[in-house]
Protein backbone atom coordinates (compact mmCIF):
# COMPACT_ATOMS: atom_id res chain seq x y z
CA UNK A 1 0.00 0.00 0.00
CA UNK A 2 1.15 3.73 -0.99
CA UNK A 3 0.15 7.47 0.19
CA UNK A 4 -0.67 9.11 -3.50
CA UNK A 5 -0.60 12.63 -3.30
CA UNK A 6 -1.47 14.65 -6.45
CA UNK A 7 -0.30 18.26 -6.55
CA UNK A 8 -2.72 21.04 -8.32
CA UNK A 9 -1.45 24.49 -8.76
CA UNK A 10 -4.11 26.43 -10.38
CA UNK A 11 -4.47 25.54 -13.89
CA UNK A 12 -8.02 24.44 -13.89
CA UNK A 13 -8.14 22.81 -17.12
CA UNK A 14 -5.65 20.40 -16.63
CA UNK A 15 -6.85 19.46 -13.08
CA UNK A 16 -10.25 19.00 -14.51
CA UNK A 17 -8.62 16.32 -16.78
CA UNK A 18 -5.94 15.11 -15.32
CA UNK A 19 -7.99 14.49 -11.79
CA UNK A 20 -10.42 12.42 -13.83
CA UNK A 21 -7.96 10.93 -15.85
CA UNK A 22 -6.39 9.67 -12.62
CA UNK A 23 -9.33 8.29 -10.73
CA UNK A 24 -10.29 5.91 -13.46
CA UNK A 25 -6.79 4.82 -14.25
CA UNK A 26 -5.29 4.37 -11.00
CA UNK A 27 -5.84 0.66 -8.77
CA UNK A 28 -7.32 2.41 -5.27
CA UNK A 29 -6.74 -1.51 -3.92
CA UNK A 30 -3.09 -0.14 -3.08
CA UNK A 31 -3.42 3.22 -2.50
CA UNK A 32 -3.68 3.83 1.66
CA UNK A 33 -3.81 7.65 1.57
CA UNK A 34 -4.58 9.61 -1.27
CA UNK A 35 -4.28 13.61 -0.78
CA UNK A 36 -4.70 16.56 -2.85
CA UNK A 37 -3.24 19.66 -2.69
CA UNK A 38 -4.76 22.77 -3.60
CA UNK A 39 -1.83 25.07 -3.28
CA UNK A 40 -1.86 29.20 -3.40
CA UNK A 41 -5.79 28.77 -4.46
CA UNK A 42 -8.31 30.99 -2.13
CA UNK A 43 -11.34 29.55 -0.98
CA UNK A 44 -13.86 29.39 -3.42
CA UNK A 45 -12.14 29.50 -6.68
CA UNK A 46 -13.29 27.32 -9.32
CA UNK A 47 -10.19 25.20 -8.89
CA UNK A 48 -11.44 24.44 -5.00
CA UNK A 49 -15.10 23.91 -6.03
CA UNK A 50 -14.01 21.68 -8.99
CA UNK A 51 -11.53 19.38 -6.94
CA UNK A 52 -14.95 18.80 -4.33
CA UNK A 53 -17.13 18.33 -6.96
CA UNK A 54 -14.61 15.28 -8.09
CA UNK A 55 -13.37 14.13 -5.39
CA UNK A 56 -16.30 13.90 -2.60
CA UNK A 57 -14.96 12.05 0.34
CA UNK A 58 -12.52 9.89 -1.93
CA UNK A 59 -9.18 12.16 -0.70
CA UNK A 60 -7.53 14.51 1.69
CA UNK A 61 -7.83 18.22 0.05
CA UNK A 62 -5.66 20.38 1.52
CA UNK A 63 -5.35 24.12 1.06
CA UNK A 64 -1.99 25.51 1.30
CA UNK A 65 -0.55 28.75 0.09
CA UNK A 66 3.19 27.85 -0.51
CA UNK A 67 3.24 28.73 -3.82
CA UNK A 68 6.31 26.21 -4.76
CA UNK A 69 5.57 22.47 -5.98
CA UNK A 70 8.64 21.22 -3.55
CA UNK A 71 7.13 22.83 -0.29
CA UNK A 72 4.19 21.16 -0.99
CA UNK A 73 5.61 17.87 -1.17
CA UNK A 74 7.60 18.96 2.06
CA UNK A 75 4.73 20.14 3.61
CA UNK A 76 3.20 16.13 2.78
CA UNK A 77 6.51 14.58 3.73
CA UNK A 78 5.83 15.94 7.31
CA UNK A 79 2.54 14.60 7.40
CA UNK A 80 3.35 11.36 6.00
CA UNK A 81 4.76 7.75 7.26
CA UNK A 82 4.25 6.19 4.41
CA UNK A 83 7.79 4.43 3.17
CA UNK A 84 6.27 4.44 -0.20
CA UNK A 85 4.29 7.48 -2.50
CA UNK A 86 3.68 8.56 -5.66
CA UNK A 87 3.89 11.75 -6.65
CA UNK A 88 1.55 13.36 -9.30
CA UNK A 89 1.21 16.93 -10.82
CA UNK A 90 -1.75 18.21 -12.12
CA UNK A 91 -0.73 18.56 -15.74
CA UNK A 92 0.72 14.57 -16.17
CA UNK A 93 -1.84 12.03 -17.75
CA UNK A 94 -1.34 8.57 -16.54
CA UNK A 95 -2.59 5.77 -18.83
CA UNK A 96 -4.24 2.33 -17.14
CA UNK A 97 -1.84 0.00 -14.87
CA UNK A 98 0.30 3.30 -14.48
CA UNK A 99 0.71 2.27 -10.43
CA UNK A 100 0.67 -1.59 -11.12
CA UNK A 101 3.92 -1.48 -13.07
CA UNK A 102 5.02 1.16 -11.23
CA UNK A 103 4.95 -0.93 -7.94
CA UNK A 104 6.52 -4.20 -9.84
CA UNK A 105 9.85 -1.95 -10.75
CA UNK A 106 10.21 -0.86 -7.20
CA UNK A 107 9.48 -4.56 -5.48
CA UNK A 108 12.45 -5.91 -8.27
CA UNK A 109 14.63 -3.74 -6.74
CA UNK A 110 14.77 -2.49 -3.42
CA UNK A 111 17.58 0.02 -3.58
CA UNK A 112 15.41 1.69 -6.34
CA UNK A 113 14.70 5.68 -4.53
CA UNK A 114 13.04 7.43 -7.20
CA UNK A 115 11.14 6.22 -10.44
CA UNK A 116 9.98 7.82 -13.06
CA UNK A 117 7.61 7.11 -16.20
CA UNK A 118 7.12 10.44 -18.30
CA UNK A 119 7.50 9.93 -21.99
CA UNK A 120 10.56 10.23 -23.95
CA UNK A 121 12.95 9.40 -21.37
CA UNK A 122 13.82 6.31 -22.08
CA UNK A 123 15.98 4.93 -24.75
CA UNK A 124 13.60 2.50 -26.46
CA UNK A 125 10.15 3.53 -27.18
CA UNK A 126 7.83 0.69 -27.45
CA UNK A 127 4.50 1.40 -25.79
CA UNK A 128 2.83 -1.83 -27.02
CA UNK A 129 5.46 -3.71 -24.93
CA UNK A 130 3.52 -5.79 -22.12
CA UNK A 131 4.21 -4.40 -18.32
CA UNK A 132 5.88 -7.75 -17.38
CA UNK A 133 8.30 -6.42 -19.62
CA UNK A 134 9.32 -3.00 -17.73
CA UNK A 135 12.73 -2.71 -15.74
CA UNK A 136 14.52 0.26 -14.58
CA UNK A 137 17.02 2.27 -16.33
CA UNK A 138 19.27 4.75 -14.65
CA UNK A 139 18.15 8.23 -15.12
CA UNK A 140 18.39 11.84 -15.32
CA UNK A 141 15.73 14.24 -13.22
CA UNK A 142 12.89 12.74 -11.90
CA UNK A 143 9.96 15.32 -11.72
CA UNK A 144 6.19 15.72 -12.57
CA UNK A 145 4.84 11.99 -12.00
CA UNK A 146 7.29 9.22 -9.85
CA UNK A 147 6.92 6.55 -7.45
CA UNK A 148 9.26 7.56 -4.23
CA UNK A 149 10.45 6.08 -1.51
CA UNK A 150 10.72 7.70 1.87
CA UNK A 151 14.48 6.78 2.80
CA UNK A 152 16.20 9.01 1.23
CA UNK A 153 14.03 11.86 2.19
CA UNK A 154 14.65 10.86 5.51
CA UNK A 155 18.49 10.36 4.85
CA UNK A 156 19.50 13.34 3.94
CA UNK A 157 17.43 16.79 4.07
CA UNK A 158 14.50 17.73 2.27
CA UNK A 159 13.97 19.94 -0.82
CA UNK A 160 14.73 23.53 -0.27
CA UNK A 161 11.02 24.47 -0.62
CA UNK A 162 11.14 27.74 -2.15
CA UNK A 163 12.51 28.01 -5.91
CA UNK A 164 10.97 26.08 -8.75
CA UNK A 165 13.94 24.03 -9.08
CA UNK A 166 14.61 22.65 -5.75
CA UNK A 167 13.55 18.74 -5.82
CA UNK A 168 15.89 18.71 -9.35
CA UNK A 169 18.92 20.66 -6.81
CA UNK A 170 17.98 17.86 -4.28
CA UNK A 171 18.74 14.94 -6.66
CA UNK A 172 21.80 16.74 -8.00
CA UNK A 173 23.57 17.01 -4.59
CA UNK A 174 22.22 13.92 -3.10
CA UNK A 175 22.15 11.25 -5.77
CA UNK A 176 19.43 9.34 -4.89
CA UNK A 177 19.15 5.94 -6.65
CA UNK A 178 16.71 6.82 -9.86
CA UNK A 179 15.49 4.86 -12.85
CA UNK A 180 13.26 5.39 -15.28
CA UNK A 181 10.74 2.90 -16.47
CA UNK A 182 11.64 1.29 -19.78
CA UNK A 183 10.28 1.43 -22.28
CA UNK A 184 8.29 4.36 -21.43
CA UNK A 185 4.97 3.80 -19.87
CA UNK A 186 2.27 6.14 -22.21
CA UNK A 187 2.04 9.19 -19.59
CA UNK A 188 2.55 12.67 -21.19
CA UNK A 189 1.78 16.11 -19.64
CA UNK A 190 -0.94 18.28 -21.28
CA UNK A 191 1.40 21.44 -21.34
CA UNK A 192 3.65 19.84 -24.16
CA UNK A 193 1.26 18.83 -26.53
CA UNK A 194 1.26 20.05 -29.65
CA UNK A 195 -2.15 20.85 -30.79
CA UNK A 196 -4.74 22.82 -29.65
CA UNK A 197 -6.37 23.40 -26.95
CA UNK A 198 -3.35 22.49 -24.98
CA UNK A 199 -0.89 24.77 -27.11
CA UNK A 200 -3.16 28.04 -26.15
CA UNK A 201 -3.76 26.84 -22.75
CA UNK A 202 -0.14 26.54 -22.02
CA UNK A 203 0.87 29.68 -23.77
CA UNK A 204 -2.07 31.48 -21.53
CA UNK A 205 -0.44 29.86 -18.06
CA UNK A 206 2.85 31.25 -19.28
CA UNK A 207 1.98 34.50 -19.69
CA UNK A 208 -0.01 34.70 -15.74
CA UNK A 209 0.88 31.63 -14.08
CA UNK A 210 4.45 32.07 -12.22
CA UNK A 211 4.33 28.06 -11.67
CA UNK A 212 3.90 27.16 -15.51
CA UNK A 213 7.49 26.33 -17.07
CA UNK A 214 8.36 26.69 -20.07
CA UNK A 215 8.56 23.54 -21.86
CA UNK A 216 9.31 22.38 -25.65
CA UNK A 217 5.96 20.58 -27.02
CA UNK A 218 6.75 17.16 -27.91
CA UNK A 219 7.61 15.71 -31.33
CA UNK A 220 4.45 15.08 -33.66
CA UNK A 221 5.86 11.82 -33.63
CA UNK A 222 5.34 10.49 -30.71
CA UNK A 223 1.66 10.45 -30.51
CA UNK A 224 1.13 7.49 -29.59
CA UNK A 225 1.88 8.56 -25.76
CA UNK A 226 -1.21 10.47 -25.78
CA UNK A 227 -3.70 8.49 -29.05
CA UNK A 228 -4.74 5.90 -25.69
CA UNK A 229 -6.23 9.30 -24.20
CA UNK A 230 -8.03 10.40 -27.16
CA UNK A 231 -9.38 6.97 -27.80
CA UNK A 232 -10.45 7.19 -24.05
CA UNK A 233 -12.41 10.17 -24.54
CA UNK A 234 -14.12 9.11 -28.08
CA UNK A 235 -15.24 5.84 -26.17
CA UNK A 236 -16.64 7.99 -23.39
CA UNK A 237 -18.87 10.48 -26.15
CA UNK A 238 -20.22 7.04 -27.89
CA UNK A 239 -21.29 5.84 -24.82
CA UNK A 240 -23.08 8.95 -23.70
Amino acid sequence: MIDLLYLCHGRIEFTEITLANLLVNTDWNLVDNFVVYNDAAPDGSETTELLYELLEDRATIRQTNVKSPVGVMNHFLWRSQADLFAKVDNDIMVPPGWLEAMLSVMDRDPQLDLLGMEAGMSAIRAPDVPVECYTFTPASHIGGVALMRRRPFDTYSWPRPNGRFGFTEWQQNHRPQRGWIEPDLRVFSLDQLPFQPWERITEEYKATEGLQRDWNAYPADMHFYWDWANLAHEEEEEAA
